[in-house]
């Protein structure tokens, strides 16, 4: 007799745990999986500032930030010794070609993207933090023509992209 009663403790300890896992399974599966993407070196986003003559926004170099290292803003402001300001726009010569870049406020770059799709790979703490605490920094181009210098198709874009990477290292050994 007392096997029975292991036998049916048994069979209902099973049917419990069987009711239990249904029941989690049934909750993940509801819940879909949000994907991340990191961005090893820079990523290329569609639809950022507008400009006029535009119908469409900007394109943006978009990588991601040092925190331990000075405010990007403050680091281009040396190279360039431009003044103080909010808006931060300057002209380049690369390659014999003029370009204008404009560097995204984190208010700009949160209006036109949703940054909360990449993955932060560097976080620090308040602790460690030198400069900005903007997670990721953004970057778009334009020439005297007033044409987007990163968009695909452009022949200007493997000379914007160039001249970004290498701002980016510079900034990243500064």
């Amino acid at each position: 007799m007392v096997m029975f009663h292991v036998e049916r403790f048994l069979k209902l300890f099973l049917l419990k745990g069987f009711f239990v896992f249904f029941v989690c399974l049934m909750f993940t599966s509801c819940i879909t999986p949000r994907h991340t993407v990191e961005i090893n070196d820079y990523i290329l986003l569609l639809d950022g500032k507008e400009l006029l003559g535009h119908e469409k926004g900007l394109t943006a170099f978009v990588f991601e930030n040092n925190q331990k290292k000075m405010p990007f803003q403050q680091f281009l402001m040396a190279k360039y010794n431009l003044g103080p300001t909010e808006e931060l726009n300057y002209y380049v010569n690369v390659e014999n070609i003029r370009f204008k870049v404009f560097l995204y406020t984190n208010d700009e770059l949160n209006k036109y993207f949703d940054t909360s799709q990449f993955m932060v790979s560097n976080f620090e703490t308040e602790v460690n933090r030198v400069g900005s605490s903007a997670n990721f920094l953004a970057v778009s181009v334009i020439n005297d023509n007033n044409e987007d210098c990163l968009a695909e198709g452009s022949l200007f874009q493997s000379i914007a992209v160039k001249y970004l990477k290498d701002l980016k290292y510079e900034y990243y050994n500064y």
